[in-house]
């Protein structure tokens, strides 16, 4: 008896579905709820779903069989397996089973069980294929994948070389074969000569064999090509490297709906694994033709390569599709302010490199910090995202270049007119007096009175309105008795045209002047800190899964300084993970040497790094990664590569 446990607790059903749909093809019966019994050829697999093992019928059943039995159960069912069933016979074999791959585990069962000897050595067999499809299955990387495929293959036959080839653009018929298109050369591996090839396409037609093989969706084993005239076998190339093809075996690659979507070329058959093919001897000793076995092999695992090539493809996808939301989230954000364009993704750059040289660190606190490839994609997803959550921040706050925003400065600048208008209104009608007193002006010494006064007053107002734009810029620090002028203007009244009352200055451009030091007035200030709270909510909506749980977290803490006096809630040393220790370090020193923009001028990197070392030592930001960050210099390059 033979036992495979699979790792996909949700698929039972499917499988189910799947059968009964194609009970043309396979011969099922239902033993019990959840469990189901599948008949190929002289072999029996049992889908047994964890509930129904305590069914003592079912389970004495099974264990009277004598034909080669597999039993398939989930992982986690292992233990509650009932004992009966744990004989020496039970192998268990990791191994995905599914609606997708069940054909393929039926051809594995029905080769094993055809073969001469015991039970143990047809598990062996079928152990290590699935093992290899265990292998197959856990990579999630396209160019890894299809490497691996074409070792796994060449391992399994004892190839000397292959090719494996995808297929682009491709035209399919109904029955799954490739009607059109082009078919690609990816990889190649030579167990005996080197070779250096490039990526090259070729027509899905009869005029190669990996193009026919595309075309009839099944193997084409080949033999004695060197020896034949074949019009389909180029030897150019086998020239070229000092090579030999004899034997060859193609073999097409389904994704998970049958269709074709790549090619293994095997070449070589040999009768030791270990043996290299370095002359023309060589190949007539050690060279035969690959076997049903042979081909049977390597069917199965490229059933099991297509689904997971189509898994790899499908993560990829995915990554790209993510990748692509966060760069236009990142143009999102960015758009609000194009004055800080290019700040994100310097910020990402900056915090990877301070990472991977913590990565190399063997000795002090850090020595022991380590972080994984998905460690630094949540890292990089952090940093890109930091700023996401300014989207919920006012436009014109994000922007505000100067204390009043610009349309303030301008009412301001009409009240001061309507005052200088006051002025001369007030002048004139005290002219028009004179004149109505039958005097002329040039005559009465309060004409003289009157000018001096109006001009005195227009001087005053001018030099209002010359302190005013001064105070108004962000770089300007407001000293005490500056407050005290402002104050003072803005106690200074005048008459509008209505005859009321009003103030040289409102309660807002009053608050907005005294602002000791940038743009902003506290309560700004408190918006602008609320964009971390906003990113942090933003990105807990987002499905990140297990590897990049951490992303929201991170990026919501760069704000954060060790001894308590950052936002928005004040943490301290041990509360900040040191991802987002790293990341503040990059957002400050990018803050003060990007370019000019209208609130603050640009710094050099020296004056910055002036500036953080202040902050170090005032306890605020850590000392060691910020030394690291000094000492690696990587944000030179940053600075000059990235826009």
């Amino acid at each position: 008896m033979l036992g495979i446990d699979y790792e996909m607790l949700n698929d039972f059903d499917q499988i189910q579905d799947h059968l009964q749909n194609n009970q043309d093809k396979y011969q099922v019966s239902t033993l019990a709820p959840r469990a189901l019994c599948v008949h190929s050829k002289q072999s029996t697999l049992y889908l047994i779903a964890s509930e129904v093992w305590g069914n003592r019928s079912l389970s004495k059943h099974l264990q009277d069989k004598s034909k080669l039995c597999v039993y398939v159960v989930q992982r986690d069912d292992l233990p509650t397996l009932p004992s009966r069933l744990r004989s020496a016979d039970y192998l268990k074999i990791i191994s995905p089973i599914s609606s997708h791959n069940l054909h393929a585990m039926l051809a594995l069962i029905n080769k094993a069980n055809g073969k001469a000897g015991d039970i143990s050595d047809a598990g062996k067999e079928i152990r290590s294929i699935l093992f290899i499809s265990q292998q197959l299955n856990s990579s999630r990387d396209v160019v890894e994948l299809l490497n691996l495929i074409l070792a796994k293959a060449m391992e399994i036959t004892n190839a000397d070389a292959g090719s494996i080839y995808d297929v682009v653009h491709p035209s399919i018929n109904t029955d799954g074969r490739a009607a059109a298109g082009e078919i690609r050369f990816r990889f190649a591996h030579n167990n005996s000569v080197q070779q250096n090839l490039t990526e090259f396409s070729l027509p899905i037609n009869e005029s190669s064999i990996v193009g026919r093989c595309a075309l009839q969706a099944k193997p084409i084993n080949s033999s004695g090509l060197y020896n034949c005239q074949s019009a389909q076998h180029d030897r150019s190339f086998d020239k070229t490297i000092n090579y030999q093809t004899s034997s060859m075996l193609t073999a097409p690659i389904f994704d998970i709906s049958r269709q074709v979507i790549g090619v293994i070329q095997l070449l070589n058959r040999k009768t030791a694994s270990n043996i290299k093919l370095t002359n023309a001897a060589d190949y007539g000793r050690h060279v035969v033709p690959f076997n049903q076995d042979d081909i049977d092999n390597v069917e199965i695992i490229a059933q099991q390569s297509g689904i997971a090539l189509e898994n790899a493809r499908m993560q990829e996808e995915i990554k790209n599709m993510f990748d692509g939301f966060v760069d236009a989230s990142v143009t999102a954000i960015e758009q609000r302010d194009p004055s800080t364009s290019g700040h994100s993704h310097r910020v990402a750059k900056l915090t990877l490199d301070l990472a991977k040289v913590v990565n190399s660190i063997d000795n002090g606190r850090l020595r022991m910090i380590r972080f994984s490839e998905q460690q630094m994609m949540e890292l990089r997803y952090a940093s890109l995202l930091h700023d996401f959550g300014k989207l919920g921040v006012r436009e014109q706050v994000l922007v505000k270049a100067k204390k009043l925003y610009p349309w303030e400065m301008e009412l301001l600048k009409e009240r001061f007119k309507l005052i200088k208008a006051s002025y001369e209104i007030n002048y004139l009608q005290k002219m028009l007096a004179l004149h109505k007193e039958g005097k002329a002006a040039v005559e009465d010494i309060r004409d003289a009175r009157y000018q001096r006064e109006r001009q005195t007053n227009i001087d005053e107002l001018n030099k209002f309105l010359e302190f005013i734009l001064n105070t108004n810029e962000p770089n300007i620090v407001v000293a005490k008795t500056d407050h005290d002028r402002i104050k003072s203007i803005a106690d200074r009244m005048f008459k509008d045209i209505d005859g009321e009352e009003r103030s040289f200055l409102t309660a807002n451009d009053q608050e907005a002047l005294s602002i000791t030091k940038g743009s902003l007035t506290d309560k700004e200030f408190y918006e602008i800190q609320e964009h971390v709270k906003h990113t942090y909510n933003f990105l807990k909506k987002i499905p990140w899964g297990k590897n990049l749980s951490n992303v929201p977290l991170i990026a919501a803490k760069h704000h954060e300084k060790l001894d308590g006096s950052g936002y928005p809630h004040n943490l301290t040393t041990t509360e900040i993970p040191i991802q987002s220790r790293i990341m503040t370090i990059a957002d400050i020193f990018d803050a003060l040497t990007a370019a000019d923009r209208p609130y603050k001028k640009s710094l050099s990197p020296h004056r910055a790094l002036d500036i953080m070392s202040e902050e170090v030592n005032l306890g605020k930001l850590d000392e060691t990664l910020f030394d690291l960050f000094v000492e690696s210099k990587g944000y030179l390059q940053v600075m000059q590569k990235v826009d």
